[in-house]
């Protein structure tokens, strides 16, 4: 099954970090980051290397797009467009779900902006906003809020707060897909199509429709719910190792989840990053080791206890999901 592509949206110079974030966090819930920073982009050597991009949101399940300071670069010299609302525009034109963020104190101004606008007796053309470099990113803002749907534009003050949003409406998309029992056969298609999404989702594509009363179905869709919400999850996803509850189950301990997966694990005292990778080996800080630990801990009895509740030993629970 093909990996849902999730395009990244901004200009890059002022929000850098957080597009690295960004990628991070899109792998960890298994899905596949678009960055043209990256490499993931093609580049048609006949096209502009501004119009790349562009060119490749329709190709992507969804677009993430984060309103930064910069309006950012044109798409063309001869145009006023930037790349970036190029982007948003391509995506709306495609009918690519979008999700939009915008950075809340620049939200705060475009409201004092607004406000402004609005006032005959302001020159509102004098007036200067610190946090932008240009007033089009008002106006990129009033585009994405004036769009019929597609227009929910959701102010973050850090990248937690953007994780958090991105989480919440991924499960409700995927809940959506899922609560519809008259369609769950062309969703399971759907499904299999376009999406690997995770082991949650590789797993519900091929259990929802057969037995959606099963205690033990209900028990594996909870502990996916468990780990996809724990922070843990991206130190798990590192690597190309798998975070699924079969895996965490049967491995007591952080060293043997990650030697299950074949990987070497390494430590290092006063390491200058908390963690770093080698082809399959992972070297981390000792004292970030021991804090990773505990967190695995509390995560694997969370989901034994979850596992309990819905009347299976971990035993039986992983020689169910080895048939």
């Amino acid at each position: 099954m093909a990996t849902p592509r999730v395009f990244v949206s901004s200009t890059f110079y002022d929000l850098r970090y957080i597009r690295e974030n960004l990628k991070y966090f899109i792998k960890s819930v298994g899905y596949e980051p678009v960055l043209s920073e990256e490499g993931s982009v093609y580049y048609d050597p006949k096209a502009e290397v501004r119009e790349a991009a562009v060119a490749e949101v329709p190709s992507c399940q969804m677009l993430v797009l984060i309103i930064g300071g910069r309006y950012g670069q044109h798409i063309k010299p001869e145009s006023d467009q930037s790349v970036t609302n190029a982007e948003y525009k391509k995506a709306a034109e495609s009918n690519v779900p979008i999700f939009a963020l915008v950075e809340r104190d620049i939200y705060e101004q475009y409201k004092v902006y607004r406000q402004n606008k609005e006032n005959p007796q302001i020159d509102a053309a004098a007036i200067r906003y610190p946090a932008v470099d240009s007033v089009k990113v008002f106006g990129f803002i009033e585009e994405v809020q004036g769009q019929a749907v597609n227009n929910a534009l959701v102010p973050f003050a850090d990248f937690g707060e953007i994780e958090s949003y991105l989480r919440q409406q991924w499960a409700s998309m995927m809940f959506s897909f899922l609560s519809s029992g008259s369609e769950a056969r062309r969703v399971a298609d759907t499904l299999d199509a376009v999406t690997e999404v995770s082991e949650k989702i590789e797993y519900l594509t091929r259990e929802v429709v057969r037995s959606v009363g099963d205690p033990a179905t209900k028990a594996a869709v909870k502990m996916y719910d468990i780990l996809l919400a724990d922070r843990l999850i991206a130190d798990l996803a590192v690597g190309g190792a798998k975070p699924t509850p079969e895996a965490v189950l049967k491995n007591e301990t952080l060293t043997g989840y990650f030697e299950d997966a074949g990987m070497e694990v390494g430590l290092e005292s006063n390491a200058e990053y908390a963690r770093s990778l080698s082809g399959r080996s992972i070297t981390f800080d000792e004292g970030h080791f021991d804090s990773l630990s505990e967190q695995y801990t509390q995560l694997r009895e969370a989901l034994i206890d979850k596992s309990t509740e819905y009347g299976l030993t971990v035993d039986e629970y992983l020689a169910r999901e080895s048939n």
